[in-house]
């Protein structure tokens, strides 16, 4: 895509993120008790950052990786990286391979713990090669076991020889009102397993203390501010009242000046409650349809130039961006695609922006 092709360039701040990462462990070992361990949630891309780079960056800062996927924990090992990397969706069938690549189980269902144990009764895999996070269903009903179900689980783990490394569950909410059941949790496993790492903050309960156990899961608090998304004008022109704009029949109400904008829905601009632009500072709000490769926006009095730039997406924007889309930041970090190239800003390494 190189070469001057027309796309999307999306620019990440690694700077801010280490940033970010840094504030938060200060405000930890701070505001709660000291030696509580930091992991760096890196899903789904980095929420739209980049797996690899944003790993590399910030491996020093963190004390390990939680990924949603088998393969997005062999894309970090393939990266180099060594640390702890705790994959949270792993299928029956793919505990082998996760076990091999020295990657960390969230085991959540009892279709994985039959399936580990036939591994190691086989001999397939040795259960001291096995590390698990068990998950506990708090109250969120998405992933993990109820909390009355997870003696069994921990009797059947210590049977089988497998040391239990981690307990955890999801808030479905700020409110806290889960933490009682996970400590149901936490007990068990901690009577078997002392040294275990219980974890059950993320970035929206970071500042509760009494929510931090262990370790606590740093997720989008780390990202925001860092991620910029520009594209170009490709036409610009003026339009008189009454005329038509794009798919729809949309009727503008007042003559105007447009601007016609690449990126369209198959980049992630969404054609369903689209999201304004700044071009030269200036608001500018969508018109008519978006289409799959382009979409006009009102710039008012101000006649924009074929080749200028127009911000998508910004650490400005990012509140009011989510708000016209309906949605929240994380959707719009992570649903650029298509025509679109990332590009990094990194004092360590001295590498700016692309042009």
């Amino acid at each position: 895509m190189r070469g001057g092709a027309i796309k999307l360039n999306i620019t990440i701040d690694l700077n801010v993120i280490r940033q970010n990462i840094k504030r938060i462990r200060e405000s930890i070992d701070v505001r709660g008790r000291a030696g509580v361990k930091a992991i760096f949630m890196v899903k789904s891309d980095a929420y739209g950052h980049g797996l690899e780079r944003v790993a590399l960056a910030t491996q020093e800062l963190v004390d390990a990786f939680g990924v949603a996927t088998i393969c997005e924990g062999e894309r970090l090992r393939e990266a180099g990286i060594e640390k702890e990397i705790l994959v949270l969706v792993c299928a029956p069938y793919e505990l082998k391979r996760a076990i091999g690549d020295g990657l960390t189980i969230g085991l959540y269902c009892f279709a994985q713990l039959e399936a580990l144990e036939r591994l190691i009764e086989t001999g397939e895999v040795s259960p001291h090669d096995v590390r698990v996070h068990i998950k506990a269903d708090t109250g969120m009903h998405r992933l993990g076991f109820a909390p009355d179900e997870v003696n069994e689980v921990v009797a059947r783990l210590e049977k089988a020889g497998v040391r239990v490394e981690g307990v955890y569950s999801h808030l479905r909410a700020r409110a806290y009102s889960q933490k009682e059941e996970f400590m149901r949790a936490v007990a068990v496993v901690k009577t078997h397993f002392p040294s275990a790492c219980a974890h059950l903050a993320a970035s929206e309960n970071l500042s509760v203390s009494t929510l931090r156990f262990d370790a606590v899961r740093i997720g989008i608090a780390a990202y925001r501010g860092a991620m910029t998304v520009t594209s170009e004008v490709v036409q610009a022109r003026r339009i008189e009242a009454g005329e038509r704009v794009s798919y729809g029949n949309f009727k503008v109400k007042k003559d105007t000046n447009t601007a016609i904008v690449f990126g369209g829905y198959g980049d992630g601009v969404k054609r369903e409650f689209p999201s304004h632009v700044v071009i030269r500072g200036q608001k500018c709000g969508v018109l008519g349809r978006v289409c799959m490769d382009m979409f006009v926006v009102d710039t008012g009095d101000m006649l924009a130039e074929v080749g200028e730039k127009v911000i998508l997406f910004s650490p400005e924007t990012a509140a009011s961006v989510a708000r016209d889309r309906k949605t929240i930041d994380y959707a719009v970090m992570t649903g650029w695609h298509g025509r679109c190239e990332r590009s990094y800003v990194d004092k360590v390494t001295g590498e700016e922006e692309s042009p």
